[in-house]
């Protein structure tokens, strides 16, 4: 790719047909999501799952289900927006 430079790698992208500036895209995020990951992230994530449902098992939390919470949104939304 030699000496271009951010703007001119910019202006060729934007050249590209769409599927390709989309698998152009999807890489740049993965490796900014690849750099930015946090290597305890995994642990982290294990350990909240863990305490969510030990919390469900243990009666602490209220479980509520998904139909509901649709519909509760959709109304939400609806309120919003005037509809």
């Amino acid at each position: 790719m030699g000496d271009m430079t951010a703007i001119e790698i910019r202006a060729s992208a934007l050249n590209l047909p769409a599927p390709e500036r989309a698998a152009l895209a999807h890489d740049l995020i993965a490796s900014l999501d690849a750099e930015a990951a946090d290597p305890r992230a995994d642990a982290i994530w294990a350990a909240e799952i863990e305490r969510r449902a030990r919390d469900v098992a243990d009666g602490k939390v209220a479980l509520i289900d998904a139909d509901e919470v649709h519909a509760e949104i959709a109304q939400r939304l609806r309120t919003r927006t005037g509809r």
